[in-house]
């Protein structure tokens, strides 16, 4: 999922009129307290407004239009909403081979929106059919018992994670990290997607609205805690208080 910059002089303005076409205010700054800034979602697709002076944002870009897709059902809806706002500059058609959709322009941006799922290759880890097809056998083989084993797999890797990469800071990192170090994230995405799958969690939804979330991303910030040699700048809580988990030393075979 990508969240575009959008440069708007008005940001609490702009944000109005997108919630008017049926968008959601996801999250605007404290006025008069913080730099302008307001989040919008339309189904699973985000945008930030933020005023052109923000350290991060380009030069307002000309030929781009985003694409946005939307459940079938709310199609409809949406369309009448933008035309009600005054922000829609086609009629609702069909744009390609099964998909319908409208054309809209906000705020000088121009979106295309379509009724219908975005392109498979988009999909998150989470839609993967290969982790549906491993969580719901393990699941229907062992029944509650494939929630421990799969939550001690997710605890175990990520444990390995944490070992791995302390070896490869101790042995120096360079300009990558080493295969294997990749390879046991990949193993803690896995089975955190297992998981979500087994518990019945939408996982790709958790996570688009903690990464769109300010709140979230408030929470976070550099620590000065120094731990042995590896010394530097460390992620921890707002509470700055380091995190820590005991993990068992087997590895559970599924």
């Amino acid at each position: 999922m990508l969240a575009p910059l959008l440069a708007t002089e008005d940001p609490y303005a702009a944000a109005s009129i997108f919630s008017q076409a049926g968008w959601k205010v996801e999250y605007e700054s404290v006025r008069h307290q913080e730099q302008p800034r307001a989040c919008l979602s339309l189904a699973r697709s985000r945008i930030e407004l933020v005023p052109p002076s923000d350290p991060y944002i380009v030069p307002r870009g000309v030929g781009v239009e985003l694409q946005i897709h939307v459940p079938p059902g709310e199609l409809s809806g949406l369309f009448l909403l933008h035309r009600a706002a005054g922000v829609v500059f086609s009629e609702l058609r069909e744009r390609r081979p099964g998909e319908r959709g409208f054309r809209a322009e906000i705020i000088g941006y121009h979106f295309l929106i379509l009724g219908g799922d975005p392109d498979p290759d988009l999909a998150l880890i989470a839609t993967d059919p290969r982790i549906i097809a491993l969580a719901d056998g393990l699941r229907e083989r062992d029944g509650e018992d494939a929630l421990t084993d799969t939550a001690l797999r997710l605890a175990e890797s990520s444990g390995e994670s944490v070992k791995g990469l302390r070896r490869a800071m101790s042995e120096g990192l360079g300009y990558g990290a080493p295969d294997d170090l990749g390879g046991d994230l990949a193993e803690v995405v896995i089975a955190a997607a297992t998981l979500a799958r087994q518990l019945g969690v939408d996982l790709d939804k958790q996570v688009e609205a903690k990464l769109g979330s300010y709140n979230w991303h408030a929470s976070f910030k550099v620590g000065e805690r120094r731990v042995g040699r590896a010394a530097g700048p460390v992620w921890t809580t707002k509470r700055a208080r380091p995190l820590s988990v005991s993990v068992p030393r087997y590895w559970v075979v599924v």
